[in-house]
Formats: structure tokens, C-alpha cells, sequence
């Protein structure tokens, strides 16, 4: 996820740019109380955001923030019957807790004056959550006092809906400062929300400024590409097969320079793995079959090497959409749905102005949900068409 967001802030940039200087722009940052949901106590939060507006009371934010939270009271507690060690009642309520929250949200302004504002904003954040905790007490003899601690870590990844809720009061045209509220539904049955104080400091970015000359946007080109790929799973046993399965979607592309161009897309994935039975020695590999649908978000860097010849690269978040597993033809249990991001490249030709193939191999590399998934890779071969 971090490199999916380093190129979204890249880019980003590049095309906030290219706004004219009446356009805002702002980076705040501040510290919050965190409370999570019973039974975790309070902590702390800090938060950094980005926002650039596109009109003068819409816009969109990034942010990151970074929250801790701990309960350390069961370790100093001793057990009544050997001092030496604390009371293990007390012991599966101790935890150490670690969350991240990445955001991207639209940001509205109900009241915006020149010198208080209230911001409101939605969106989506990728929440990370690390916690150590104790799993349960084990006693090897019934008759002794003493026992073993077994942890228990906690690692989980998820995409949540996030909206906060601020007011900011110009100390000049510049600085203010305010109060700013953020709530992550989580799913946990309460949210995860953060109350506190935050400064933010207003600028103004035009291409001349920065030096970059204004976007080609009447460039912009947009097209369907259809085609197949070869599909397997990252970590398969001996008798994994791969699969043909079918991809195709819509693109964009916009020239950057002479030479380079960036491209989104959005595309229906169809992804699945097979494997026959082997048996090696006394270890059995059962038959196994999956059909899984995805909506893949890509987003490209191409740089024409040749004439008509052109090598890209970049992220893609997959989102799962349906499908199924079976275990010797027996239909498993449901698949969870699960999002990841990976990297993909490839070339590509064009045929004509309008016609292009390309071929390209990509692979999921991080997990970014918290249900169990192993990552696919695939070849693709597809044939794109622009509309203009």
C-alpha cells in the first residue's frame, strides 16, 4: 500500500499543479485522543493531512495517522498465591495496541469565511491494527502455582468507511488552528473515532510556480482493452495448474511529456487456480478448484521506447467481487471478501493510431484485508481500442 500511495501522492501533485492560484491548498497536522471500542482504553492519535482544493469549497484530502493505546495495569498486579508473578485474573486484560489509518476523503465547507471554516469530509481509509495480548493461562500442574502466558499477535488490514467532522479558525491568511473530529467504522459494532487539536498552515501552487508546464488535457485519450491471462496462485503445491481466464475493462491516458504518459484503468478481472491430486509418499495433495472475480484499480506509468513501442509499470488495487472454491469437488465455505495491491508491467504495441496489444505480468504483493489470502500472478495478452 505504500507504493500505491506514493504514486497517487505523485501524481496527484503533478495534476493539483496545474490549478490555477486562486485554488487552496492546505497541510495540517495534529494530536487527538483516541477511543476504541470497549473493552480497549483510551490513547493517543497523531494525524497529517493534504488537502487541495478543486473549487472553493470542494476539494480532496489524503491523510495518515497514528494511534496507540495499552493496559499494562495486569503486569504490575501480583498473585496471591506466588507474589513472584502477576495474578493471571488480571492477565487476558493487558494488551499493547498500534493503529494506522491511511485516508483519502472528499472534503466539503458548509461555513467558510475569512477567518473560520468548518470542514466536513468522507471517505475511505486502509486501517492497520497491531496488538499483543495474552491468549491464555497454562498450567502444567494442577497442584503449583505456577503458569505460562500464552500471547497472542494481532495483525489485520482493512478498507473502512471514515468521516470527520472540523472547525478551524485564520489566525492569518496562512495559519489557523482548530478542533478536528475523525470516526473509522471499523465494523466492530462502535467506531474508532479521535477528539483533538490541529494546526494548519494555507498555500497556493500554480505550474509556473513549480516550473511544470500545464497538462495536454485535450491529449486525453480513453479506450476499452479485452483480452486473457494466465492465472495462478503465488504459493501452490505440486499439483497446481494454471488457468485461462478472461480480463478486459476501460482505460484512460494522459501524456505527461514527449515521452511519458500516465494511464488508470478499470478493469473486470477473472482470476481462479486448479490442481490435480499427488500423492508424494505418505503426503496426499487433495484436488482443488476456484472461480474468483475481481475489480482491478491500476495505475500506470508508460514510456515510449520506440517508435510504437512503449514499456509501463505501476500499482493496482484488486477488490473482490464473487466467486467460489471447491475441494475435491466438494463446495467450501464462502470466500471472504479480501482486497490486495500488487505491481504489475508490461509493453505494449500500437498497431494503428487507434488499435494496440500489449502483454504484461503481474502479481499481488500485499494483503491489505484482514481475511486470509495468498496472492495470485498472472500473464496477460489483451488488445486495446481507443475511442479518441
Amino acid at each position: 500500500m505504500k507504493t500505491t500511495l506514493f504514486f497517487i501522492l505523485l501524481l496527484g501533485s503533478r495534476v493539483l499543479a496545474q490549478l490555477p492560484n486562486q485554488h487552496r491548498f492546505e497541510f495540517e497536522a495534529g494530536v487527538s485522543a483516541l477511543r476504541l471500542p470497549t473493552p480497549y482504553r483510551t490513547g493517543w492519535h497523531l494525524r497529517q493531512q493534504f488537502t487541495g482544493y478543486l473549487r472553493p469549497k470542494l476539494g480532496v484530502a489524503v491523510g495518515i495517522g497514528w494511534s496507540a493505546s495499552a493496559n499494562n495495569d495486569p503486569l504490575n498486579t501480583i498473585d496471591p498465591a506466588a507474589p513472584s508473578q502477576p495474578d493471571p485474573a488480571q492477565l487476558p486484560a493487558f494488551y499493547k495496541r498500534q493503529d494506522l489509518m491511511t485516508d483519502v476523503s472528499v472534503v466539503a465547507l458548509p461555513v467558510f469565511t475569512k477567518r473560520q471554516q468548518v470542514k466536513f469530509q468522507v471517505g475511505f481509509s486502509v486501517y492497520r491494527r497491531r496488538e499483543i495480548g495474552i491468549e491464555r493461562i497454562v498450567r502444567e500442574n494442577p497442584a503449583s502455582p505456577t503458569y505460562s502466558a500464552i500471547g497472542q499477535f494481532t495483525d489485520t488490514r482493512r478498507i473502512v468507511p471514515m468521516a470527520a467532522l472540523s472547525y478551524d479558525y485564520r489566525l492569518s491568511s496562512r495559519w489557523g488552528i482548530g478542533l478536528n473530529g475523525t470516526a473509522y467504522f471499523t465494523g466492530n459494532g462502535q467506531p474508532t473515532t479521535t477528539v483533538g487539536l490541529r494546526g494548519t498552515y494555507r498555500l497556493g501552487l500554480s505550474a509556473d510556480s513549480l516550473g511544470i508546464k500545464p497538462l495536454p488535457w485535450h491529449d486525453l485519450r480513453v479506450g476499452v482493452r479485452l483480452g486473457a491471462s494466465l492465472v495462478n496462485q503465488n504459493s501452490t503445491g505440486p499439483g497446481g495448474r494454471y488457468r485461462v481466464r478472461g480480463v478486459g475493462g476501460l482505460w484512460a491516458e494522459l501524456p505527461l511529456s514527449l515521452t511519458w504518459a500516465v494511464r488508470g484503468e478499470l478493469n473486470y478481472a477473472q482470476r481462479g487456480y486448479r490442481s490435480v491430486e499427488v500423492s508424494t509418499g505418505s503426503v496426499r495433495y487433495p484436488s482443488s478448484f476456484s472461480n474468483l472475480n475481481y475489480l482491478e484499480l491500476p495505475l500506470l506509468f508508460r514510456h515510449e521506447v520506440a517508435y510504437r513501442w512503449h514499456l509501463y509499470t505501476g500499482p493496482y488495487l484488486a477488490f473482490f467481487l464473487n466467486g467460489y472454491s471447491e475441494t475435491e469437488g466438494i463446495r467450501n465455505p464462502p470466500v471472504r471478501p479480501n482486497t490486495i495491491s500488487g505491481l504489475m508491467v508490461g509493453a505494449s504495441f500500437a498497431v494503428t493510431e487507434r488499435l494496440s496489444a500489449d502483454a504484461r505480468y503481474q502479481r499481488d504483493l500485499i494483503q491489505i484485508s484482514s481475511t486470509p489470502y495468498g496472492g495470485f500472478h498472472s500473464l496477460q495478452l489483451t488488445m486495446g481500442w481507443a475511442f479518441r
